[in-house]
């Protein structure tokens, strides 16, 4: 099938801060043979004996109810906590396993969990690489800043939407874009005070109709303060369709690298193929009874992968509906284009 592959904005920049990171590491042979794997399972679909990355749902409640996020969607969330044992479990398996990453969110707040820090600080201790989380910043201050700092955090990713205040408190219905501004800059400090190069500091904003103006100034300002900076289009399916702006136009499916990739437990042990299974549609295993290699290596993770082969990716519920770019062929959008549904 002709077409592309989706390219986000900044893409050859996303690859200079890679290499930075690597270098930063000091050259890390763990690091770099795991993003050697990731590459490997995107390109060639290689599936490795455990994921290489797990989401660990801490909490799937949260503060902010943003336009585009499923917290802004009719059907609600019965929101809760994970239980710290069974979080250490989890830990304790991707150890025992050479896990490479592990991600303490998914559809939630992760600052909301009381128990972050000690979550953080558990998984430097049993060797993972690469730990961080997902935020919106509100919930930041000086010591749990210190703290996660202290207990090892490797990156903290701050989801903004906007390069102004208005435009950034329309779409992160709840925030407070000032307050949010200060915490970032409140951990630029915290690691300038330290000599430290940890956490490694991502800004991203989803570009939609409601900001797509403001590209250039969310770039420009951030670039000096941050370590990466990500822009992706919002998907133009399902909700998305209302929001999508963009130059290019899905015109078919292919394989996506995430069922080779990572694997999401949530916070009660539903485990999920992917992060775009917001209300756990495809459930492949079940955390609390069975282990996660059992899972990876099962016969529904094998059946997901053998669809996503086949490139039949619109017989999978979530993948139906899937905002992960890559996982679709794309052409440049031309005058009269339709969206496809």
């Amino acid at each position: 099938m002709s077409g592309k592959s989706y390219r986000e904005i900044g893409r050859f920049q996303r690859k200079v801060n890679a290499a930075r990171e690597i270098y930063r590491r000091g050259f890390d042979y763990t690091y770099s043979l795991y993003r050697f794997k990731w590459n490997m399972a995107a390109k060639y679909g290689t599936r490795f004996a455990f994921p290489l990355h797990l989401d660990i749902e801490v909490t799937d409640a949260c503060n902010l109810r943003c336009i585009m996020c499923v917290h802004s969607y009719k059907k609600e969330l019965k929101t809760g906590f994970i239980d710290i044992s069974f979080a250490r479990d989890l830990i304790d398996q991707g150890a025992g396993n050479g896990l490479y990453s592990l991600k303490f969110n998914w559809r939630g707040e992760p600052l909301l969990h009381k128990g972050l820090e000690d979550l953080v600080a558990y998984a430097k201790l049993k060797g993972i690489i690469d730990v961080q989380f997902n935020t919106n910043g509100m919930l930041l201050t000086e010591e749990r800043i210190e703290r996660l700092i202290d207990a090892g955090l490797d990156r903290i990713i701050f989801s903004l939407d906007g390069a102004t205040k208005q435009t950034y408190e329309r779409i992160r219905v709840g925030g407070n874009f000032d307050r949010v501004v200060e915490n970032i800059g409140k951990v630029y400090e915290k690691k300038r005070e330290r000599d430290s190069v940890r956490p490694f500091v991502r800004v991203q904003m989803v570009r939609m109709k409601d900001n797509k103006d403001e590209v250039d100034l969310f770039m420009r300002t951030w670039k000096p303060f941050v370590d990466d900076i990500r822009i992706s289009d919002v998907t133009d399916r399902g909700q998305g369709d209302q929001l999508a702006v963009g130059d290019q136009v899905a015109v078919g499916r292919k394989r996506c690298p995430q069922p080779w990739q990572r694997l999401v437990i949530s916070r009660e042990g539903d485990a999920l193929m992917c992060c775009g299974d917001w209300f756990k549609e495809q459930k492949v295993g079940d955390a609390r009874t069975q282990t996660i290699r059992e899972i990876w290596l099962g016969p529904q993770m094998r059946e997901i992968r053998r669809i996503q082969r086949e490139g039949k990716l619109n017989g999978i519920s979530p993948c139906k509906d899937c905002f992960v770019k890559e996982s679709y062929v794309w052409e440049k959008r031309r005058n009269g284009d339709r969206k496809e549904k």
